[in-house]
Protein backbone atom coordinates (compact mmCIF):
# COMPACT_ATOMS: atom_id res chain seq x y z
CA UNK A 1 0.00 0.00 0.00
CA UNK A 2 1.27 3.46 -0.94
CA UNK A 3 0.53 6.23 1.58
CA UNK A 4 0.91 9.93 0.84
CA UNK A 5 1.27 12.22 3.86
CA UNK A 6 0.30 15.84 3.11
CA UNK A 7 1.47 18.26 5.80
CA UNK A 8 1.40 22.06 6.03
CA UNK A 9 5.05 21.90 7.07
CA UNK A 10 7.57 19.19 7.96
CA UNK A 11 9.66 21.11 10.48
CA UNK A 12 11.00 20.02 13.85
CA UNK A 13 7.72 19.83 15.75
CA UNK A 14 5.65 17.46 17.83
CA UNK A 15 3.25 16.47 15.05
CA UNK A 16 6.18 15.66 12.78
CA UNK A 17 7.60 13.36 15.47
CA UNK A 18 4.36 11.37 15.42
CA UNK A 19 4.39 11.13 11.62
CA UNK A 20 8.01 9.95 11.65
CA UNK A 21 7.25 7.38 14.35
CA UNK A 22 4.38 5.94 12.30
CA UNK A 23 6.51 5.84 9.14
CA UNK A 24 9.58 4.38 10.87
CA UNK A 25 7.57 1.57 12.42
CA UNK A 26 5.58 0.61 9.30
CA UNK A 27 8.30 0.58 6.62
CA UNK A 28 7.82 -3.16 6.15
CA UNK A 29 4.07 -2.70 5.57
CA UNK A 30 3.66 0.45 3.49
CA UNK A 31 5.43 2.68 1.00
CA UNK A 32 5.39 6.27 2.24
CA UNK A 33 5.59 9.57 0.37
CA UNK A 34 5.57 13.03 1.99
CA UNK A 35 4.36 16.32 0.59
CA UNK A 36 5.24 19.44 2.63
CA UNK A 37 3.15 22.33 1.35
CA UNK A 38 5.68 24.95 2.48
CA UNK A 39 8.68 22.88 1.29
CA UNK A 40 10.18 22.79 4.81
CA UNK A 41 11.54 19.27 5.40
CA UNK A 42 13.83 19.54 8.46
CA UNK A 43 12.07 16.61 10.15
CA UNK A 44 13.36 14.21 7.49
CA UNK A 45 16.35 13.88 9.88
CA UNK A 46 14.08 11.84 12.15
CA UNK A 47 13.26 9.29 9.45
CA UNK A 48 15.12 5.97 9.61
CA UNK A 49 14.88 5.45 5.86
CA UNK A 50 16.53 8.45 4.23
CA UNK A 51 15.30 7.55 0.74
CA UNK A 52 11.62 8.13 1.52
CA UNK A 53 10.52 10.35 -1.37
CA UNK A 54 9.36 13.92 -0.85
CA UNK A 55 6.93 15.04 -3.52
CA UNK A 56 8.15 18.07 -5.45
CA UNK A 57 5.64 20.86 -4.93
CA UNK A 58 6.12 24.61 -5.03
CA UNK A 59 3.16 26.41 -3.54
CA UNK A 60 1.96 29.21 -5.84
CA UNK A 61 0.68 32.52 -4.52
CA UNK A 62 -2.83 32.40 -5.98
CA UNK A 63 -5.46 30.14 -4.42
CA UNK A 64 -6.87 28.98 -7.75
CA UNK A 65 -3.43 28.01 -9.02
CA UNK A 66 -2.70 26.28 -5.70
CA UNK A 67 -5.82 24.14 -6.04
CA UNK A 68 -4.95 23.29 -9.63
CA UNK A 69 -1.33 22.38 -8.86
CA UNK A 70 -2.18 20.32 -5.79
CA UNK A 71 -4.89 18.46 -7.71
CA UNK A 72 -2.40 17.55 -10.45
CA UNK A 73 0.13 16.29 -7.88
CA UNK A 74 -2.50 14.13 -6.17
CA UNK A 75 -3.55 12.69 -9.53
CA UNK A 76 0.08 11.96 -10.40
CA UNK A 77 0.94 10.19 -7.13
CA UNK A 78 -2.52 8.59 -6.81
CA UNK A 79 -1.85 6.96 -3.41
CA UNK A 80 -3.88 4.07 -2.02
CA UNK A 81 -4.32 6.16 1.12
CA UNK A 82 -4.00 9.89 1.75
CA UNK A 83 -3.20 11.14 5.25
CA UNK A 84 -3.59 14.88 5.86
CA UNK A 85 -2.65 16.87 8.95
CA UNK A 86 -4.26 19.91 10.57
CA UNK A 87 -5.97 22.94 9.06
CA UNK A 88 -3.14 23.76 6.66
CA UNK A 89 -3.62 20.51 4.73
CA UNK A 90 -7.43 20.34 4.62
CA UNK A 91 -7.59 21.44 0.97
CA UNK A 92 -5.91 18.17 0.05
CA UNK A 93 -8.95 16.27 1.41
CA UNK A 94 -11.56 17.62 -0.98
CA UNK A 95 -9.08 17.78 -3.86
CA UNK A 96 -8.25 14.11 -3.26
CA UNK A 97 -11.92 13.21 -3.50
CA UNK A 98 -12.14 15.15 -6.76
CA UNK A 99 -9.04 13.32 -8.00
CA UNK A 100 -10.60 9.93 -7.30
CA UNK A 101 -8.67 9.04 -4.12
CA UNK A 102 -11.18 7.18 -2.00
CA UNK A 103 -9.30 6.48 1.24
CA UNK A 104 -8.50 9.62 3.24
CA UNK A 105 -7.53 9.95 6.90
CA UNK A 106 -7.43 13.47 8.30
CA UNK A 107 -5.35 13.95 11.45
CA UNK A 108 -6.16 16.79 13.84
CA UNK A 109 -3.45 17.70 16.35
CA UNK A 110 -4.82 21.10 17.32
CA UNK A 111 -5.86 24.46 15.96
CA UNK A 112 -3.81 27.51 15.00
CA UNK A 113 -2.50 30.20 17.34
CA UNK A 114 -5.26 32.60 16.24
CA UNK A 115 -7.89 30.15 17.48
CA UNK A 116 -6.72 29.91 21.07
CA UNK A 117 -9.92 31.29 22.62
CA UNK A 118 -12.47 30.52 19.93
CA UNK A 119 -12.45 28.87 16.52
CA UNK A 120 -12.88 30.86 13.31
CA UNK A 121 -16.41 30.54 11.92
CA UNK A 122 -15.23 30.40 8.31
CA UNK A 123 -12.80 27.60 9.15
CA UNK A 124 -15.56 25.88 11.09
CA UNK A 125 -17.71 25.81 7.96
CA UNK A 126 -14.83 24.37 5.94
CA UNK A 127 -13.99 21.83 8.64
CA UNK A 128 -17.59 20.61 8.74
CA UNK A 129 -17.30 19.74 5.05
CA UNK A 130 -13.75 18.38 5.12
CA UNK A 131 -14.30 16.14 8.13
CA UNK A 132 -17.25 14.51 6.38
CA UNK A 133 -15.26 13.94 3.20
CA UNK A 134 -12.57 12.06 5.13
CA UNK A 135 -12.94 8.33 5.62
CA UNK A 136 -11.79 8.77 9.21
CA UNK A 137 -10.62 11.63 11.43
CA UNK A 138 -7.92 10.90 14.00
CA UNK A 139 -7.55 13.23 16.97
CA UNK A 140 -5.02 13.22 19.81
CA UNK A 141 -7.14 14.52 22.69
CA UNK A 142 -10.52 14.20 24.37
CA UNK A 143 -11.08 17.92 23.82
CA UNK A 144 -10.81 17.51 20.04
CA UNK A 145 -12.89 14.35 20.11
CA UNK A 146 -15.69 16.16 21.96
CA UNK A 147 -15.41 19.19 19.68
CA UNK A 148 -15.70 17.16 16.48
CA UNK A 149 -18.71 15.24 17.73
CA UNK A 150 -20.38 18.27 19.33
CA UNK A 151 -19.74 21.30 17.14
CA UNK A 152 -19.19 19.49 13.84
CA UNK A 153 -21.75 16.75 14.53
CA UNK A 154 -19.56 13.84 13.48
CA UNK A 155 -20.69 10.39 14.51
CA UNK A 156 -18.62 8.52 17.09
CA UNK A 157 -17.48 5.96 14.50
CA UNK A 158 -16.11 8.74 12.26
CA UNK A 159 -13.64 9.91 14.90
CA UNK A 160 -10.82 7.90 16.50
CA UNK A 161 -8.74 9.23 19.37
CA UNK A 162 -5.15 8.01 19.41
CA UNK A 163 -3.02 9.43 22.23
CA UNK A 164 0.51 10.42 21.34
CA UNK A 165 3.25 8.03 22.38
CA UNK A 166 7.04 8.08 22.59
CA UNK A 167 9.91 5.64 22.76
CA UNK A 168 10.58 5.51 26.51
CA UNK A 169 13.71 3.40 25.96
CA UNK A 170 15.19 6.38 24.09
CA UNK A 171 13.75 9.16 26.22
CA UNK A 172 15.19 7.91 29.49
CA UNK A 173 17.29 9.25 32.39
CA UNK A 174 21.08 9.25 31.99
CA UNK A 175 23.12 10.84 34.76
CA UNK A 176 26.35 10.87 32.74
CA UNK A 177 24.74 12.74 29.85
CA UNK A 178 22.96 15.03 32.32
CA UNK A 179 26.17 16.04 34.09
CA UNK A 180 28.07 16.54 30.83
CA UNK A 181 25.34 18.74 29.34
CA UNK A 182 25.02 20.81 32.51
CA UNK A 183 28.76 21.46 32.53
CA UNK A 184 28.65 22.51 28.87
CA UNK A 185 25.82 24.93 29.64
CA UNK A 186 27.71 26.41 32.58
CA UNK A 187 25.50 25.11 35.40
CA UNK A 188 27.07 24.38 38.79
CA UNK A 189 26.25 21.19 40.69
CA UNK A 190 24.09 23.06 43.21
CA UNK A 191 22.12 24.93 40.52
CA UNK A 192 18.50 23.98 39.93
CA UNK A 193 17.33 24.24 36.32
CA UNK A 194 13.75 25.01 35.29
CA UNK A 195 13.31 24.17 31.62
CA UNK A 196 11.08 24.69 28.61
CA UNK A 197 11.27 23.06 25.18
CA UNK A 198 9.19 24.04 22.19
CA UNK A 199 8.47 26.69 19.59
CA UNK A 200 8.75 30.25 20.90
CA UNK A 201 5.27 31.18 19.84
CA UNK A 202 2.56 33.42 21.41
CA UNK A 203 0.35 30.42 22.24
CA UNK A 204 3.07 29.20 24.63
CA UNK A 205 2.38 32.23 26.85
CA UNK A 206 6.07 32.71 27.55
CA UNK A 207 5.66 36.11 29.21
CA UNK A 208 3.90 34.27 32.02
CA UNK A 209 6.72 31.72 32.11
CA UNK A 210 9.27 34.50 32.63
CA UNK A 211 7.15 36.08 35.37
CA UNK A 212 6.96 32.74 37.18
CA UNK A 213 10.70 32.19 36.90
CA UNK A 214 11.37 35.71 38.19
CA UNK A 215 9.16 34.96 41.20
CA UNK A 216 11.10 31.78 41.94
CA UNK A 217 14.43 33.52 41.48
CA UNK A 218 13.52 36.11 44.13
CA UNK A 219 13.25 33.26 46.65
CA UNK A 220 16.10 31.03 45.49
CA UNK A 221 19.22 32.46 43.90
CA UNK A 222 20.69 29.23 42.52
CA UNK A 223 18.10 28.92 39.76
CA UNK A 224 18.47 28.85 35.98
CA UNK A 225 15.92 28.87 33.18
CA UNK A 226 16.82 26.77 30.13
CA UNK A 227 14.77 27.58 27.01
CA UNK A 228 15.21 25.09 24.16
CA UNK A 229 13.72 26.12 20.83
CA UNK A 230 13.26 29.04 18.49
CA UNK A 231 10.48 31.01 16.91
CA UNK A 232 9.02 34.47 16.25
CA UNK A 233 9.01 35.42 19.94
CA UNK A 234 12.69 34.85 20.65
CA UNK A 235 14.06 38.38 20.14
CA UNK A 236 11.25 39.97 22.14
CA UNK A 237 11.70 37.45 24.95
CA UNK A 238 15.44 38.09 25.14
CA UNK A 239 14.74 41.82 25.47
CA UNK A 240 12.08 41.13 28.10
CA UNK A 241 14.57 39.10 30.14
CA UNK A 242 16.91 42.09 30.20
CA UNK A 243 14.07 44.41 31.23
CA UNK A 244 13.24 42.07 34.12
CA UNK A 245 16.96 41.79 35.05
CA UNK A 246 16.81 38.00 34.91
CA UNK A 247 18.89 37.54 31.74
CA UNK A 248 21.93 36.47 33.78
CA UNK A 249 20.06 33.32 34.82
CA UNK A 250 18.60 32.30 31.43
CA UNK A 251 20.06 30.23 28.59
CA UNK A 252 18.46 30.28 25.11
CA UNK A 253 19.77 27.32 23.09
CA UNK A 254 17.92 28.02 19.85
CA UNK A 255 16.41 25.27 17.67
CA UNK A 256 17.81 21.81 18.42
CA UNK A 257 17.40 18.71 16.30
CA UNK A 258 17.80 16.52 19.39
CA UNK A 259 16.46 17.86 22.70
CA UNK A 260 17.13 14.76 24.81
CA UNK A 261 20.38 15.92 26.43
CA UNK A 262 18.82 19.30 27.25
CA UNK A 263 15.82 17.61 28.89
CA UNK A 264 18.17 15.51 31.01
CA UNK A 265 19.91 18.70 32.15
CA UNK A 266 16.62 20.04 33.59
CA UNK A 267 15.26 19.55 37.10
CA UNK A 268 11.69 20.73 36.45
CA UNK A 269 9.82 21.30 33.18
CA UNK A 270 7.48 24.31 33.00
CA UNK A 271 4.74 24.74 30.39
CA UNK A 272 2.50 27.83 30.49
CA UNK A 273 0.63 27.39 27.18
CA UNK A 274 -2.73 29.02 26.58
CA UNK A 275 -3.76 26.01 24.53
CA UNK A 276 -2.34 22.56 23.87
CA UNK A 277 -3.76 19.19 22.92
CA UNK A 278 -1.25 16.46 23.77
CA UNK A 279 2.18 18.11 23.76
CA UNK A 280 5.10 15.83 22.96
CA UNK A 281 7.37 17.98 25.11
CA UNK A 282 5.45 16.99 28.23
CA UNK A 283 5.63 13.29 27.33
CA UNK A 284 9.36 13.59 26.67
CA UNK A 285 10.07 15.38 29.95
CA UNK A 286 8.05 12.85 31.92
CA UNK A 287 9.80 9.93 30.20
CA UNK A 288 13.18 11.38 31.15
CA UNK A 289 11.99 11.52 34.76
CA UNK A 290 11.54 15.29 34.90
CA UNK A 291 8.48 16.46 36.88
CA UNK A 292 6.22 18.84 34.95
CA UNK A 293 4.33 21.95 36.07
CA UNK A 294 1.80 22.82 33.35
CA UNK A 295 -1.41 24.60 32.52
CA UNK A 296 -4.65 22.64 32.73
CA UNK A 297 -5.42 22.59 28.99
CA UNK A 298 -6.20 19.94 26.37
CA UNK A 299 -5.09 16.45 27.31
CA UNK A 300 -2.65 17.57 30.01
CA UNK A 301 -5.06 16.92 32.92
CA UNK A 302 -5.21 13.28 31.73
CA UNK A 303 -1.42 13.07 31.45
CA UNK A 304 -0.58 14.43 34.89
CA UNK A 305 -2.04 13.40 38.25
CA UNK A 306 -1.75 16.60 40.26
CA UNK A 307 0.67 16.29 43.15
CA UNK A 308 1.67 12.72 42.22
CA UNK A 309 3.62 12.85 38.94
CA UNK A 310 3.50 16.60 38.34
CA UNK A 311 1.41 19.69 38.93
CA UNK A 312 -1.35 21.24 36.81
CA UNK A 313 -2.87 24.69 37.33
CA UNK A 314 -5.48 26.82 35.60
CA UNK A 315 -4.22 29.04 32.79
CA UNK A 316 -5.28 32.16 34.69
CA UNK A 317 -4.03 30.99 38.09
CA UNK A 318 -1.95 33.65 39.88
CA UNK A 319 1.78 33.65 39.24
CA UNK A 320 2.25 32.93 42.93
CA UNK A 321 0.44 29.59 42.60
CA UNK A 322 2.92 28.47 39.94
CA UNK A 323 5.82 29.71 42.04
CA UNK A 324 4.64 27.68 45.03
CA UNK A 325 4.30 24.52 42.92
CA UNK A 326 7.78 24.96 41.50
CA UNK A 327 9.32 25.65 44.88
CA UNK A 328 7.72 22.46 46.18
CA UNK A 329 9.59 20.53 43.50
CA UNK A 330 12.89 22.22 44.26
CA UNK A 331 13.27 19.92 47.24
CA UNK A 332 15.43 17.14 45.80
CA UNK A 333 13.54 14.31 47.56
CA UNK A 334 10.15 15.47 46.28
CA UNK A 335 11.50 16.20 42.81
CA UNK A 336 13.05 12.76 42.34
CA UNK A 337 9.95 10.94 43.58
CA UNK A 338 7.60 12.89 41.33
CA UNK A 339 9.94 12.38 38.38
CA UNK A 340 10.09 8.63 38.89
CA UNK A 341 6.28 8.46 39.03
CA UNK A 342 6.08 10.52 35.82
CA UNK A 343 8.42 8.18 33.95
CA UNK A 344 6.57 5.09 35.11
CA UNK A 345 3.30 6.49 33.77
CA UNK A 346 4.84 7.00 30.32
CA UNK A 347 6.28 3.48 30.30
CA UNK A 348 2.93 2.00 31.32
CA UNK A 349 0.53 4.04 29.20
CA UNK A 350 2.15 6.09 26.44
CA UNK A 351 4.66 3.91 24.62
CA UNK A 352 5.29 4.59 20.93
CA UNK A 353 4.67 1.00 19.81
CA UNK A 354 1.14 1.00 21.23
CA UNK A 355 0.39 4.28 19.46
CA UNK A 356 1.69 2.99 16.12
CA UNK A 357 -0.39 -0.16 16.46
CA UNK A 358 -3.52 1.97 16.85
CA UNK A 359 -2.68 3.93 13.70
CA UNK A 360 -2.05 0.68 11.88
CA UNK A 361 -5.42 -0.69 13.00
CA UNK A 362 -7.21 2.35 11.52
CA UNK A 363 -5.24 2.07 8.28
CA UNK A 364 -5.94 -1.65 7.92
CA UNK A 365 -9.66 -1.10 8.55
CA UNK A 366 -9.78 1.08 5.42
Amino acid sequence: MRILHVVPSFGLGGMEKIICAVINNTLDCYTHHILALDQLTDARKWLKEKTIPFVDFKKPNGRRQFFSDLYRVLRKVMPDLLMTYNWGATDAVWLARAAGIHRVIHNEHGFNVDEVKTTNWQRDAARSLVYRLASKVIVVSRELETLLQGRYLLKANQVTRIPNGIDASYYSPDSTDRNRTRRQLGFAERDVVIGFSGRLDPVKNLDRLLDIFAGCLRQQSHLWLLIVGDGPERKRLENLCREKSIHGHIVFTGQQENVLSYLRAMDVFLLTSLREQMPMTVLEAMAVGIPVVATKVGEIPYLIDHGIDGFILDVDAPVGAYVRSLLTLLSRLDRVGVGEAARQKIVNRFEEKAMVQQYNTVIQAL
